[in-house]
């Protein structure tokens, strides 16, 4: 009976660490929900094979995103920006290492406009550690000052496991920063002026930055547009076709002479741009705004903060006459944006290109994620072999 005791508790161990191990493979979510893992909000995105974006009628002058916003899979994006609370816990793991270990994380540099504040470091024997906390109330803060390049970097962390995959001393793996999702081994300039950095995400990348057919699709395809399955896509990310007024969330804005302030008679704000503590004295700063606190203004799949907040990184690449290469597609429109520059969250209008490197105050970026499909374990037991197929929904 003991050795039956012992063999049966061996059985379970292994169970236990092959589900463990499916767990990591794919974030576990039903129809949309929080990741156990990275802790981000994601949104199911169907209907795969929908029709690409064909453009306005009369036809918008300058509209680049005709042909885009296809999709033929099903995946999840976040329904919000990376938060501060997100970030920090990368940050931390990145910055408060031990002495040694191979050097100093590439490419990573410590944003100034996120809600987090510093405080001592674990691996305080390292003169370089370093380490942030997030004071209550800023968990949702959105985070600027990412480059495209760090925001690659966090999907490779995410991909291994995140701060869940931390070894002796708390400390995850310094190769778990620079592979899986993206290999940073290729980031760099290629010797014409523009870049060499991996194109598009490594196949089985399980979090990524979104491409840009997938991130106009989440922010402007509606699959019941027209009517049931009747899809087709809005002109901007509030779900209709009409301009996104910014100001502080829930005030009414002036968008005729004058300049911006508040009104009681204007519309009410749906996305944080266009404004600043001198233009609505008393409200604040848009730098300050938690990402959600518009909550009735959402895409067709719920995505919130499309219009305001950060700008976010796609994968699309800009290419230059003679450099190749050159910059990388963002979206969306940005925390203090003139009061007009709701514009560039038009399904028409992309925010414009970066080089991948840069990291002004307004770059964001929001997590897509892979949609999982059946998940088989595997358990051999007395001779025999019990197949356990479990289907991960969201």
């Amino acid at each position: 009976m003991a050795g039956r005791g012992e063999e049966g508790r061996g059985i379970a161990r292994l169970l236990a660490s092959i589900i463990a191990a499916a767990a990591i493979a794919a974030p576990a979510l039903g129809g949309g929900g929080i990741d156990p893992l990275s802790g981000i909000d994601f949104v199911r995105i169907t209907h795969p094979g929908n029709a690409p974006w064909m453009g306005t009628n009369p036809p918008t002058q300058g509209d680049d995103a005709i042909g885009r916003g296809g999709v033929d899979y099903e995946y999840f994006i976040g329904r919000y920006e990376v938060t501060t609370s997100q970030w920090v816990q990368f940050f931390n793991a990145a910055y408060d290492r031990p002495a040694g270990g191979g050097g100093n994380l590439p490419w990573l540099t410590p944003p100034t406009f996120w809600g987090a504040q510093g405080t001592t470091p674990i691996n305080n024997s390292n003169p370089n550690a370093r380490r942030w906390q997030v004071p209550a109330g800023n968990e949702m803060r959105p985070v600027g000052n990412i480059s495209w390049r760090m925001a690659a970097m966090y999907c490779n962390f995410l991909h291994n496991g995140g701060a869940g995959a931390a070894g002796p001393g708390g400390v995850v793996p310094r190769e778990n920063f620079l592979s899986g999702a993206y290999d940073v081994s290729t980031f760099g300039p290629n010797g014409m002026g523009g870049f060499a950095d991996q194109a598009t995400r490594s196949p089985g990348a399980r979090y990524f930055i979104p491409t840009r057919d997938e991130w106009i699709k989440a922010a402007h395809y509606d699959p019941h547009r027209y009517g049931e399955n009747q899809g087709g896509y809005w002109e901007f990310s509030n779900s209709t076709d009409a301009w996104v007024p910014g100001g502080p969330p829930g005030v009414h804005v002036n968008l005729g002479p004058g300049g911006p302030g508040p009104n009681p008679n204007g519309p009410l704000a749906q996305a944080n741009y266009g404004w600043d503590q001198f233009t609505f004295p008393g409200y604040g700063s848009p730098f300050t705004v938690p990402l959600g606190a518009y909550p009735d203004v959402q895409s067709p799949w719920g995505l919130l903060d499309v219009a305001g907040a950060t700008t976010e990184w796609t994968e699309q690449i800009a290419f230059g006459t003679f450099e190749g290469p050159s910059a990388r597609f963002l979206e969306g429109s940005y925390w203090g944006g003139a009061p007009g520059f709701g514009i560039a969250d038009a399904v028409w209008d992309s925010y414009g290109q970066l080089s991948p490197g840069w990291t002004p105050f307004d770059s964001g970026f929001r997590v897509a994620s892979i949609v999982p499909g059946p998940t088989g374990l595997v358990v051999l037991a007395s001779g025999c072999v019990l197949v356990i197929t479990r289907r991960r929904q969201r």
